[in-house]
């Protein structure tokens, strides 16, 4: 399996140290399935140098987060290979490498080379090759879907971000969880329900109840948050929310996958705002993004995976 972001060497640091191969494994052990495609022992060793290193002495139980997160890498990108490998337009062997003498040329204005890149950033030439032709298979495939009409919507229901608007938030929270059965998280909905009440009956005021109630770490300083802005701070359902609100309003009772949230919205703050054709090129990269993100949710929810980690 190749890196897991695709045509670009993995962002975070190697390891100071070469990463193990997993305890009782061979390199050839099979530590996972994806769809009857077998992930190695070797595979996830090799992976390892993407995670950041672990602090000397740590518990085995912060290795085996590594090791999972490093899977979790390699499962993704597999599944995305497997997508595109289906669903993509094949690419060229002349495209390829003409992506790598473009990529060697930058390289050699900061006088490092392919292999020394591949050494700094954990991976093997193969692997970065797979990179590429992974990130072309994807434009080739996503650019086509991508109008400028879809753009504009995109556009208009993000306005706000594109703008640079910001608002001030509190919340408060009680947690939930995904597993958690239908009736339990229904209690929940009422007790929050019941809390705002509170508030906007004047029986208390929001940061106490947040100070009272809350079971988020901001809970003991009223529930502040600060300044957000429309995307990439907060989970969508929260961001979309507090965005409709004026300043000064509670907002009903919000789900997201974590928690049942009250938002008040203490400043609205507006941007200096943005047009389409400035903000064009931004929301294309950010819904491509977006649009690979969301095959690869699809992916995972239908695949067949089978972590053999022990």
């Amino acid at each position: 399996p190749a890196a897991p972001v695709p045509g670009q060497p993995p962002s975070r640091p190697p390891a100071a140290a070469a990463p193990q191969l997993p305890a009782g494994t061979k390199e050839g052990t099979p530590v996972a399935t994806v769809n009857g495609q077998i992930i190695t022992a070797l595979d996830l060793q090799q992976a390892m140098r993407w995670i950041a290193p672990a602090p000397a002495n740590a518990p085995s139980a912060m290795e085996r987060q590594r090791q999972l997160e490093a899977l979790g890498l390699l499962i993704d990108n597999l599944l995305m290979e497997q997508f595109l490998k289906t669903n993509g337009p094949a690419v060229p062997k002349t495209e390829i490498d003409s992506k790598l003498q473009e990529l060697a040329t930058e390289l050699k204005k900061q006088d490092k080379t392919i292999e020394s890149m591949c050494k700094e950033s954990g991976i093997t030439y193969d692997q970065l090759v797979a990179n590429v032709s992974t990130k072309l298979s994807w434009s080739a495939y996503a650019n086509p879907r991508i109008t400028d009409k879809l753009l504009q919507e995109y556009y208009a229901g993000y306005k706000d971000f594109f703008d640079g608007t910001m608002v001030h938030v509190s919340h408060l929270g009680l947690k939930i969880s995904p597993t958690m059965p239908p009736a339990e998280k229904a209690a929940v909905q009422a007790r929050v329900a019941a809390i705002r009440e509170e508030i906007v009956s004047g029986k208390t005021t929001f940061e106490n109840a947040a100070k009272k109630y809350s079971q988020e770490v901001n809970g003991a300083q009223g529930g502040v948050i600060g300044f957000i802005p429309r995307k990439f701070a907060v989970d969508e359902e929260f961001s979309r929310a507090a965005f409709a609100m004026k300043a000064g309003e509670i907002s009903p009772p919000i789900a997201s996958e974590f928690s049942i949230n009250l938002i008040k919205i203490n400043e609205r703050r507006q941007g200096p705002g943005s047009t389409f054709a400035k903000a064009k090129n931004d929301a294309q990269e950010m819904f491509t993004e977006e649009l690979f993100q969301a095959v690869l949710t699809q992916q995972r929810k239908t695949a067949k995976l089978d972590v053999l980690l022990k």
